[in-house]
């Protein structure tokens, strides 16, 4: 799955969220009686008992509301920091996130698009459950990690809304900054696909130009060496018949 497709997917997850503290009661008590009930008197000697107040009926304890839920965008957008469409870090030349091993600084991507810092991030997350045994349920690791981060709440102010933020804005910035390093990839492409395409069009141009060279060197030579010969014809006709003469008769030849 790409990059932006799991960033389109990831923000339409739905989260639930933790209840909300149920609100203060009075207690009950015995001595809650009915309006309409008479005031006890006190008891006097020589006299009858008043009779007891009415006791009122126990109350229902105030229905538990179900946990409300938010969609990661949601909870992006509640939490500090900017949202999910506003994070675009552009890949530069000039902020190369790409060190001399070729190893790919996340960290650098991250800065770029100015994500704030989480108290304990995605990461660490991650690095937690990577603890947890393989074959402990979904729902255990859920309880520890929920476990980690309420003790953590109250000395660091870490929420697991922090949390999903956190993991959603970094996504966020790797969609981004993959979309726009893959923009300038391939505008680099087209540009050095075309210089190519010129430059072998030239060659090409000068392999003929090379080829037309030879075969005018070739014509060239056997054009004048033909007409040397013949020049040559007249010297000979004009000269003695001695050596350098090719008329001229070597040693042992009849006369």
């Amino acid at each position: 799955m790409r990059i932006d497709e799991t960033l389109r997917r990831a923000a339409g997850l739905f989260v639930e969220l933790p209840p909300a503290e149920p609100k203060e009661t009075k207690p009950w008590s015995v001595m809650d009686t009915d309006a309409s009930s008479p005031t006890p008197s006190p008891r006097v000697s020589a006299q009858p008992i008043a009779p007891m107040p009415k006791v009122a009926p126990a109350r229902d304890p105030d229905p538990v509301p179900p946990p409300a839920t938010k969609t990661v965008e949601q909870i992006v957008r509640d939490s500090p920091g900017p949202n999910l469409d506003e994070i675009k870090p552009a890949a530069s030349a000039s902020a190369s996130v790409i060190d001399g091993s070729g190893n790919v600084s996340l960290t650098s991507i991250y800065g770029l698009a100015n994500l704030p810092a989480c108290p304990f991030s995605a990461e660490q997350v991650l690095e937690l459950l990577s603890t947890l045994p393989a074959e402990l349920p979904i729902q255990a690791k859920r309880a520890t990690v929920n476990v980690t981060v309420n003790a953590m709440a109250k000395a660091t102010g870490v929420t697991a809304d922090a949390i999903v933020a956190d993991a959603s804005r970094k996504l966020a910035a790797l969609a981004a900054y993959a979309k726009s390093y893959a923009d300038q990839a391939s505008q680099f492409i087209t540009r050095a696909d075309a210089e190519i395409t010129a430059l072998q069009a030239e060659i090409e141009q000068k392999k003929r130009a090379i080829d037309d060279a030879k075969d005018k060197q070739t014509q060239m030579v056997h054009a004048c060496t033909t007409e040397s010969d013949r020049l040559d014809e007249v010297l000979e006709f004009f000269s003695l018949d001695v050596h350098p003469s090719k008329y001229a008769s070597t040693p042992g030849d009849p006369a």
